[in-house]
């Protein structure tokens, strides 16, 4: 359904809405009509649930996001209030995430919810401090009081069962996470995990970046999606602005957003490939991975291949000797890489661990939101690059990669038709651009008051940022989706039933983000 026409359904239901942007329809509802409305909208207009958040002006705005997915716009149901939360948990069973981040950082209570637990604050913070909200002075850090109330876990329930504690710190240089095994026999019967023990409070140092800075902060939310962060942000403030970069430089930002997609799925299948023992293909993909770490510096001077994509422009020189290098690179890489993988497709021992481990099924990936790869290998047909076809992605991805077995075997052979995808639409994009390029970075000038979405495809999923404008060429309100938010949660079911030593793997066919959660 078109946008619209959604808009003339909602009229006859005495819904009121207004079109802001060809893509995006908001509605003001009184918390009476909250759950109703948001019901209808899931289940009689089939949109889907992306995010809870809020924004604090005169009071609080809760802003509930959806989407149509099929048609590439959002739906933003909002309300104000001044203290409740109208909990969602009964229809939607993800809400539970996000209006237990509101409470914990506006200090909203949520009303009738299910799950009220902290989220993110720890038994170590102050009890009544709430850091986004206007009156928390920017700079000002949380004292280590040990107030708050200490997180209940779930108990194991029948005889003999036994729970195994892992984390927050780890043997290794990953970052802090704990996972609660509930266990009986050798089966798992249930998984927690608790996040956010390095809470970084990137959203609200937004608030205090001018805008044409906030590019280099976007970047470092997530390390490993540095380039989707940075193409996030150009997109946002393109779309406040109402700015169309050129056909050249859309092209040319494919190339990058998909060289990142490339080593961080070889880091992933070598990931798998470690944790079930497998060493040869392992090495080979974290080698090949090297590569093109090495050819991005060589691109632009960093690895990660930073402070590239920016509003309005591309920050580095480009020009035919570097497609030249890709194209060289990258026609290596592929040989090496076939004959890997067919080693593992090939592998009765390889198959027998992943085959049918992890499992997730369809019904369930809907019903936790997941997006990504994780989404795609349970059958939730949905890639922000085809449905929203932002740059040129609408020309060179037409269809979506999934599978719908749902299980480590799913995950990891649709992170191999990327990493093909991706060289294919690299080298289709270098052969659409025209030009060289000089660096570029123009001033950005913000409008205050204005507010926009816009969605990314990263190595994870689907990345959503909210972007609402203030004073001085700052941002009033910035609010991150990540998508190892809602992803982090499909690990606690695929590893159900599972035996213990299952779980390294089904974790790094996953592979979500710590720092996604600690933004």
């Amino acid at each position: 359904m078109k946008i619209q026409f959604l808009q003339e359904e909602l009229f006859k239901l005495n819904i009121s809405s207004n079109i802001k942007t060809s893509d995006e329809l908001y509605i003001e509802i009184s918390t009476g009509d909250v759950t109703g409305i948001i019901s209808s909208l899931t289940t009689k207009f089939k949109l889907s649930f992306i995010a809870e958040f809020c924004r604090q002006e005169n009071g609080f705005i809760i802003n509930i996001l959806l989407s149509n997915r099929s048609k590439g716009y959002y739906v933003i149901a909002y309300y104000k209030t001044l203290e409740n939360l109208i909990s969602l948990q009964e229809i939607i069973f993800q809400a539970h995430l996000f209006e237990r981040e509101i409470s914990d950082l506006y200090g909203l209570k949520i009303m009738k919810g299910k799950d009220v637990r902290n989220i993110v604050k720890h038994e170590v913070w102050q009890n009544n401090v709430y850091p986004l909200r206007k009156s928390f002075k920017f700079g000002l850090k949380i004292e280590e009081t040990n107030e708050t109330p200490k997180y209940e876990f779930k108990k194991t329930s029948g005889e003999g069962g036994y729970q195994i504690a892992v984390g927050p710190v780890h043997a290794g240089i990953m970052e802090p996470g704990h996972f609660r095994f509930s266990v009986i026999g050798e089966e798992i019967e249930n998984l927690e995990i608790r996040l956010m023990y390095k809470h970084k409070g990137i959203e609200k140092m937004c608030e205090n970046v001018d805008a044409n800075k906030l590019n280099l902060l976007f970047e470092r939310v997530a390390g490993e999606s540095s380039v989707a962060y940075g193409e996030a942000y150009a997109l946002l403030v393109e779309k406040l602005i109402d700015y169309d970069v050129s056909t050249d430089i859309k092209y040319l930002r494919v190339v990058f957003l998909e060289l990142e997609r490339i080593y961080n799925y070889l880091e992933d299948i070598s990931g798998i490939c470690v944790d079930i023992g497998f060493s040869y293909p392992a090495k080979k993909y974290s080698y090949l991975s090297e590569l093109v770490h090495q050819l991005c510096e060589r691109l632009t001077g960093s690895r990660f291949l930073r402070n590239t994509i920016v509003p309005c422009g591309i920050n580095k020189d480009y020009d035919k000797q570097n497609s030249m290098d890709i194209i060289s690179t990258l026609d290596k890489i592929k040989i090496r890489f076939d004959e890997i993988t067919s080693t593992t497709l090939n592998s009765v021992a390889f198959l027998d661990r992943v085959e049918n481990t992890g499992m997730v099924k369809n019904s369930k990936a809907k019903r936790l939101c997941l997006t990504g790869i994780v989404g795609r290998a349970s059958g939730v047909i949905y890639d922000v690059r085809t449905n929203f076809g932002y740059e040129m992605y609408k020309s060179l991805k037409p269809s979506v990669n999934y599978d719908v077995t749902g299980g480590i075997f799913a995950r990891y052979k649709l992170k191999i038709s990327e990493i093909n995808d991706a060289i294919l639409f690299i080298n289709q994009a270098i052969n659409s651009i025209k030009v060289d390029f000089k660096k570029s970075k123009p001033d950005i000038k913000l409008t205050p008051n204005l507010e926009r979405f816009v969605s990314v495809e990263t190595v994870k999923g689907e990345l959503t940022i909210y972007g609402h404008t203030g004073e001085n060429n700052k941002f009033d309100r910035i609010y991150f989706k990540t998508p190892s938010f809602t992803n982090w949660n499909g690990l606690t079911f695929a590893i159900l039933n599972e035996v213990v030593p299952d779980f390294p793997v089904c974790n790094k066919s996953f592979n979500m983000s710590y720092c996604e959660n600690d933004r």
